[in-house]
């Protein structure tokens, strides 16, 4: 099939219509990441989610439609006042943003990584 050959010769910083894993790249997010917001984008009607065009059984992500999206999002975060430092208290976490989940702490020595040295 055709859409499934690469498109050899090009690159995607030359292209206008990217494919949802370039635009993932780009945005250095993940491809699951970014089918989840291609979906939102679809389902809240072009609101909200990454702006994909649908070709029938294709997503592309155009390539203006994506620089816009991340200079709206870079402008919003310019705009959002900046918190003031508090100091914290050992053991409390951001009352905010609680934590789901523990963060995990592994301790691994590197030389736990080898088997110990044999006899002899």
């Amino acid at each position: 099939m055709l859409e499934d050959q690469p498109q050899r010769g090009l690159r995607p910083e030359t292209l206008d219509l990217l494919t949802v894993e370039e635009a993932c790249e780009i945005l250095r997010i993940g491809r699951t990441k970014a089918y989840a917001m291609a979906k939102e984008w679809r389902t809240s009607g072009g609101t909200s989610g990454l702006p994909v065009v649908d070709l029938g059984n294709i997503l592309r992500v155009p390539r203006s439609a994506l620089e816009e999206l991340v200079a709206r999002q870079a402008h919003a975060s310019a705009e959002l006042p900046a918190e003031p430092a508090s100091p914290r208290e050992p053991g409390h976490g951001n009352p905010k943003r609680p934590r789901s989940t523990p963060k995990r702490v592994r301790h691994v020595d590197q030389l736990d990584l080898f088997d110990p040295p044999g006899p002899g």
